[in-house]
């Protein structure tokens, strides 16, 4: 399995495959701080010789930009009617055509009140978005067999860590944006993009700021949604995957201003790998590697 995503900051590749025991190991998993079109395909090409890529699956994985994730109450509808109903329902919540648009679901677990509504999770994204990154795939002849979110990805990371039952908070910032979800043994509960990034936090100074005050408040706002929604035990740990410089910093601010404990999740530690994971890879590459895992949940 390999996959791809093209963030705005360049290029991040990760590349699992299974070995003699049948296990799924990540063999290689790099960031390549490069946005050119031409480079971005000459990287891959050098890949897919190395590894041998043609014969991989690929997964293609979209930037939080690429898409949008919608709470939608569930339609009345049968299954195989549901996304053309979907379809019709968030005409008027994106900024672009629904008819020429990719458009996928899934369902949210139940809330705690026995009378409210079912809900969907709505992913769209504008076919003008998701075709010139196909299209770059099959110029280097790899097979794209899936198109995954940022939010399912890291979940899949976050079913390996030992709060996993109990239920886990993660958060991952890039450099102008962030994502935190909060899933609970394989369902997520609730997932929101962030407009601050670490870029936005002082870390290297340490210092306070509205952005660092910004950020625990949305962290804990989560928090409290899920354990008053769907009546959750309170979720007791948060664990922030590595920022490429001043991580503890980042602990520090959070830990301050949360209710719980903010911890670091070294990636390198929970998969099944021989490669060591620089902070700088995992902060931009979590994403990819989340992906590589998406057959191993489905299959277990």
């Amino acid at each position: 399995i390999v996959s791809i995503c093209f963030l705005s900051q360049g290029l991040g590749v990760a590349i699992a495959k299974y070995n003699t025991e049948n296990t799924l190991q990540l063999a290689f998993s790099e960031f390549f701080p490069e946005t050119n079109i031409e480079a971005q395909e000459k990287i891959l090409r050098q890949l897919a010789g190395s590894y041998q890529l043609t014969e991989c699956d690929t997964y293609l994985l979209l930037e939080s930009r690429d898409y949008r994730h919608l709470s939608i109450e569930a339609p009345v509808v049968e299954d195989h009617e549901m996304k053309a109903a979907l379809r019709w329902k968030v005409t008027d919540l994106v900024d672009f055509s629904v008819e020429d648009a990719c458009l996928d679901f899934y369902r949210l677990p139940d809330a705690k009140h026995t009378n409210s509504k079912k809900m969907l999770a709505v992913i769209a994204s504008a076919m003008t978005s998701i075709k010139p990154k196909v299209a770059l795939c099959q110029q280097v002849k790899l097979t794209i067999k899936v198109i995954d979110i940022q939010e399912t990805a890291l979940r899949n990371l976050a079913v390996l860590l030992p709060e996993n039952k109990r239920g886990i908070a993660i958060l991952h910032l890039l450099p102008q944006s962030g994502c935190i979800i909060i899933q609970k043994a394989g369902e997520l509960y609730l997932s929101r993009k962030l407009n601050i990034g670490f870029d936005d936090l002082n870390l290297e100074t340490n210092a306070a700021s509205n952005e660092s005050s910004d950020l625990a408040l949305e962290v804990q706002r989560s928090l409290d949604y899920v354990e008053s929604y769907y009546g959750l035990p309170p979720i007791s740990s948060l664990a922030v995957i590595p920022t490429p410089a001043y991580c503890q910093n980042l602990l520090d601010q959070l830990n301050e201003n949360l209710s719980i404990s903010a911890r670091i999740m070294d990636i390198s530690t929970i998969l099944d790998t021989d490669i060591l994971l620089a902070d700088n890879t995992q902060a931009y590459c979590a994403g990819v590697i989340g992906a590589t895992l998406r057959h191993e949940l489905e299959t277990e």
